[in-house]
């Protein structure tokens, strides 16, 4: 199936075309308006760098919000539960021991006790972030949150036992 180009021409299968007279004419025109129209922007060239912009937005937003965020397992999700209950607790607790409270050195007491707890809670956090799976850890947590609401309640009750003897007592001397 190869064929010699050469062939072709000499079978005159191809009718050879005459070029019109006023052809490069013609070329020469149409040549400047191509050079013309190129330099004419088209009204809707700021559109296209708007909508390519807005295309790359949306690419790179998709991206982070589907690669870089990492899921959390249902141990996860079922610890940040229990650490939320613990904490509602916790400040349930020390809003009801200060309405009960009458002395502001006691308050102030606790409220350090509860500091020193609460920085030792931020330590362990950051060392259950570092390692997630440790038991230990998430003990120590668990451990702490406890004793925090522990300490809460008691001196809450001690409260109130004090406000009961003094209520009994004032009824005794009257």
């Amino acid at each position: 199936m190869e064929h010699d180009i050469r062939d072709l021409f000499k079978n005159k299968e191809y009718p050879i075309k005459k070029i019109p007279k006023e052809h490069r004419k013609d070329f020469i025109t149409k040549l400047n308006g191509v050079k013309n129209s190129k330099n004419k922007k088209s009204p809707y060239y700021f559109l296209k760098i708007a909508a390519s912009i807005l295309l790359i937005l949306f690419c790179g937003y998709f991206y982070q919000n589907t690669y870089s965020k990492p899921t959390k397992t249902a141990f996860e999700i079922q610890f940040e539960g229990i650490e939320n209950e613990y904490l509602i607790n916790i400040n349930k607790e020390w809003n009801s021991f200060i309405e009960v409270a009458n002395d502001t050195i006691l308050i102030r007491k606790y409220k350090e006790k509860l500091k020193d707890s609460n920085t030792d809670y931020k330590k362990i956090t950051t060392q259950l972030k570092e390692l997630p799976n440790n038991i230990n850890v998430l003990e120590s947590l668990i451990d702490n949150l406890q004793r925090r609401l522990q300490l809460i309640k008691d001196i809450k009750e001690h409260i109130n036992e004090l406000n009961q003897k003094k209520t009994s007592n004032e009824t005794i001397y009257i």
